[in-house]
């Protein structure tokens, strides 16, 4: 084994010499566009290159994709940027890794929405997919207009949600690959049933959607476990063996220490400061839906414990709390966000939306109840309450409440939560974007708007 690893990294070497996007990476960034040392032209260049391809070659295409995936895989393993924390390179390198297997073989994977509990997923190793990964992913490698405009093409709306449209432009292209089956949610997006739906008719492939009743209550937790076991059953049915209990408890019992230690990690974020990009807060919202019950979120927030913990106590700087999704790929506003000493983003309110520990022996109640008790379910009223609980503990100083392109739900609850934000004493910026869709931004008025936001929380320190 050390002579294969130590001729491995022979040829890695060798291989990053003659790459020039493996040389940047290796320079101290991540490859994508949201890394620090990759020249935005090669990036365009990659886009281009990729985009050219869908039309008369998806499967082209689709290589390169899994390709450019594998390579961040490698470079977040052997090459990692010197200016993140060791924690964050391991989960992008891992997340990284599921896109390149999404794109993979037909049939192996099982696609999903961000909320969708993915323990049973993890208990029979089956990969979960989903678009505001992959969606993301591609942004980053700039290759995003082409699927937003097949999508466009072919009769969905303009005013549709990006990531949902690039999911529907990868499928009806053909770039991605046919999943075994697809599995989602009603929380807490109209356009899950709308896309999930078009896309089993699409593949031809079996679908099974969770209703979630919208009043949290015993009585629709115990709704929503029978749902869950009955989900189990269709994976059993469609994924081509059985499921062990054993094996759920475990999944179970993972996602109870990863939750436990992402609380743990939440409480001394409240006493340190971290430079740190916008990515980062991406990855724990994986981490805490989608990868929730696999050894890599476990591994990913023991390690952020520990790391943190290890930073001096004391907070410097002007702290935000996001809610919603993160433009992380948008070089003016990571320019103001990232890796700045004077302003850092604490938290998201979207990588921990439900106060609720799972438990290994009751697993589908303790799945059930994390979707019922989700501050994305129900009233925004709850919304809004959870932002300020988390802006408190925390310990924020003020707010960025980011409505993206499409999202009505969330463009539609911006002024409750603005005005129960401010009443808590946390001033709040509303800010209009696209988390993934280059084309669709208005660069010099979100950078104007979150200045002066910036200069405002600057005089109430």
């Amino acid at each position: 084994a050390p002579l294969a690893r130590k001729i491995f990294l022979r040829f890695l070497e060798a291989s990053v010499r003659k790459n020039p996007m493996l040389r940047a990476a290796r320079a101290g960034g991540p490859f994508f566009r949201k890394g620090v040392s990759m020249p935005s032209s090669s990036i365009e260049a990659l886009g281009r290159l990729i985009s050219r391809q869908v039309a008369g070659h998806p499967d082209r295409a689709r290589a390169l994709l899994r390709t450019a995936y594998t390579l961040v895989g490698v470079q977040m393993k052997y090459f990692p940027p010197k200016n993140v924390l060791p924690a964050r390179c391991a989960m992008q390198g891992d997340t990284a890794r599921s896109m390149a297997a999404a794109l993979g073989r037909p049939g192996r994977a099982a696609c999903v929405n961000i909320f969708l509990p993915c323990e049973v997923l993890h208990a029979l190793n089956i990969p979960p997919v989903l678009p505001e990964g992959l969606s993301c992913y591609l942004v980053s490698t700039a290759a995003e207009r082409v699927f937003v405009e097949a999508a466009e093409e072919r009769g969905v709306p303009e005013s549709y949600c990006s990531y949902h449209k690039i999911l529907l432009g990868l499928a009806e292209t053909g770039v991605m690959a046919r999943p075994r089956f697809i599995l989602n949610t009603s929380l807490a997006c109209d356009a899950n049933q709308l896309t999930f739906r078009r896309l089993a008719e699409f593949w031809d492939v079996p679908r099974f959607t969770v209703d979630v009743p919208y009043a949290p209550s015993e009585e629709s937790v115990a709704q929503v476990a029978e749902q869950l076991r009955a989900m189990a059953a269709f994976v059993q049915a469609h994924g081509g063996r059985p499921l062990e209990e054993d094996a759920l408890r475990a999944a179970v019992a993972r996602s109870r220490a990863t939750v436990e230690g992402y609380h743990r990690y939440l409480s001394l974020r409240a006493e340190r400061s971290l430079s740190d990009e916008m990515t980062s807060e991406m990855l724990s919202v994986f981490a805490t839906h989608s990868m929730l019950g696999s050894p890599e979120a476990l591994r990913y927030t023991e390690q952020l414990c520990a790391q943190v913990a290890a930073l001096p106590e004391g907070r410097r700087g002007k702290r935000i709390l996001w809610l919603h999704t993160l433009p992380h790929w948008q070089d003016s506003l990571r320019a103001l966000l990232n890796f700045r000493p004077d302003v850092e983003i604490v938290g998201c309110d979207m990588a921990l939306d439900a106060d609720v520990l799972p438990e290994p022996e009751r697993p589908y109640e303790s799945m059930a109840r994390r979707l019922v008790c989700s501050s994305f379910n129900g009233g925004a009223e709850r919304r809004a309450e959870r932002a300020a609980e988390l802006a408190r503990l925390l310990r924020a100083d003020g707010a960025v409440y980011f409505c993206h392109w499409g999202c009505k739900q969330t463009s539609g609850a911006a002024q409750l939560v603005k005005r129960r934000l401010e009443a808590a004493g946390f001033p709040t910026l509303v800010l209009d974007g696209d988390s993934c869709d280059s084309g669709n931004v208005n660069d010099g008025q979100m950078v104007t708007r979150l200045q002066a936001f910036l200069e405002l929380l600057e005089g109430c320190r």
